[in-house]
């Protein structure tokens, strides 16, 4: 695009969906790093969050943060577009239309944007046609071309799906800001291609602006891994999950006019799903590597970040620990990380997984840390267990500060740890354990690979150079002249982290040096 000869800040509309302002964890995390480190942005944050809960924000925005608007979509409240005075038109296919569009396999991306436009224009016709008895029977007639002997599609499973296809025509329906006079966007950034994508896709076919989709975890499979491990719920409930997360992101992949996963190894997906290779520009998270490395601790502390989730496969964690507790009763782990609203039950059944490997107080559930660096810092190594990822910011947090890590080999985990860290299948705690174990058991590993790990980090995936890619992107897409930053700070409050006392023991660049034998045992590879 050509040069903009007015010299002004760009205006960027940031869409999340449950994850930043008001939960913490990765996303969060890279959210805050872009809002902060590119200070000549104007940003805009639509905050996609459930309904009914009032959360206030878990960080202080900085000045450049132009608007912070929430959009409550699953609940029955009211459009905020839509006055008692706005025109209610009915149009009795709309449901139909979303139907077709977000569970047909092959069905028109263009005539689906088509009905979520309608959404937008007409607010207050978006309650009415679903209430229209022929807006529920033509409806009805899309589902019936799905159903089966192995689906069968109840009448409760037709409501639960009539009702969430509202709750998608409320998302199209709401402005993605509240003061329709507010200075024009000049690109979209969307962290997910689900439901944070709605808003932006219909903004940019009203008003042709630039797109751009940083993919973290690859939304379509996260969404079938949860349908799959789901076992309390029916076939027909898993099928539409599924289907509506495929049709959803199919629906921002068509619009994005660059699509940015944070690891190469999202690309596939994004292929798979119609995005061709000149689309795709992968821009890897980063992390702000401190100039020096706390010394290891006198024993073993193995510390693990993530949310209480399925996807984080938090049991297996707790099986691999067992069995490394049993064969060294001196080390201890530590696990960090929330329960999610609507995880209760997933937390208290990893409870009881806990207690019925009387793991007692060699595994501890220390509740969210905002200090992750600092609590890496005071750790001998770190593990995750996830079946999921993108690009995870707390492996890098955990390599920055000069540990070594074992983890399961899912997303980009394998391209961070290349060279400097362990990885074995996903789901395999025998093979987690013994690659813990490895490094417990051989300390000048442990810190030859703590070693490697400070050197890549700091070499590949620094913030500064996060920054400048997306800096990089933003002024390509829109012409508008981005400064660059006078320096990248190290926290929240401007100031050093304090990784304590080093007695000038800091890690160099690590250029050479071969790695230990591979273990006997199978399961584990070291990252290449």
């Amino acid at each position: 695009m050509g040069t903009n000869s007015t010299r002004r800040s760009p205006h960027v509309l940031l869409s999340t969906e449950g994850t930043y302002p008001f939960i913490m964890g990765g996303v969060s995390t890279w959210c805050e790093a872009l809002v902060s480190g590119i200070a000549d942005v104007q940003w805009h944050v639509l905050a996609i969050t459930a309904g009914g809960l009032r959360r206030e924000s878990l960080f202080e925005f900085p000045t450049n943060v132009a608007s912070v608007t929430r959009r409550e979509l699953w609940s029955d409240s009211r459009l905020a577009t839509a006055s008692p005075w706005t025109r209610r038109p009915v149009r009795t296919d709309l449901a139909a239309a979303l139907a077709n569009g977000l569970l047909g396999w092959d069905s028109s991306v263009n005539d689906l944007i088509e009905a979520l436009v309608w959404c937008r224009k007409n607010p207050g016709g978006v309650r009415p046609s679903f209430r229209a008895t022929a807006g529920w029977q033509s409806f009805l007639d899309v589902l019936s071309r799905h159903n089966s002997a192995e689906l069968h599609f109840t009448q409760a499973d037709a409501a639960e799906i009539y009702q969430t296809l509202l709750w998608v025509a409320r998302a199209a329906a709401e402005r993605t800001r509240t003061d329709p006079k507010a200075d024009p966007i000049d690109l979209h950034l969307v962290t997910a291609a689900g439901w944070a994508g709605i808003g932006s896709v219909i903004d940019c076919e009203l008003d042709p602006k630039p797109l751009v989709l940083a993919e973290h975890g690859v939304y379509v499979r996260e969404s079938y891994l949860g349908s799959v491990r789901n076992s309390t719920s029916r076939q027909a409930q898993r099928w539409f999950a599924s289907r509506l997360a495929r049709g959803l992101a199919r629906l921002v992949y068509d619009r994005a006019t660059i699509v940015a996963p944070v690891t190469q190894a999202n690309a596939a997906w994004e292929r798979h799903l119609g995005v061709n290779d000149e689309r795709i520009r992968p821009i890897y998270n980063g992390v702000v590597v401190p100039p020096t490395v706390r010394p290891f601790p006198a024993k073993q502390r193995i510390v693990s970040i993530g949310r209480l989730d399925p996807l984080k496969d938090i049991a297996t964690s707790l099986r691999a620990a067992a069995i490394v507790v049993a064969a060294r009763p001196d080390v201890q782990f530590v696990h960090y990380g929330p329960v999610p609203d609507g995880n209760d039950n997933y937390a208290a059944m990893c409870a009881r997984l806990h207690e019925e490997l009387r793991l007692g107080d060699r595994f501890i559930f220390a509740g969210p840390t905002d200090d992750p660096m600092g609590t890496f810092a005071q750790s001998s190594m770190a593990f995750f267990s996830s079946i999921s990822e993108g690009f995870p910011v707390a492996v890098l947090e955990a390599m920055a500060c000069g540990r070594p890590v074992v983890a399961t080999a899912v997303g980009g985990v394998p391209e961070a740890l290349s060279g400097c860290g362990l990885t074995v299948r996903p789901g395999d705690y025998q093979g987690l354990a013994a690659g813990l174990l490895r490094l417990v058991n051989d300390p000048v590993l442990q810190r030859r690979l703590g070693e490697r790990s400070y050197a890549r980090v700091r070499e590949e995936f620094g913030m500064a150079n996060c920054l400048q890619n997306y800096r990089d992107l933003f002024v390509e897409l829109t012409g508008l002249p981005i400064a660059d930053p006078e320096h990248v700070v190290f926290d929240r409050n401007d100031t050093e982290l304090d990784l304590g006392p080093s007695d000038g023991d800091h890690f160099g660049d690590i250029t050479s040096g071969e790695l230990a034998p591979r273990p006997a045992r199978s399961g584990i590879d070291y990252a290449e």
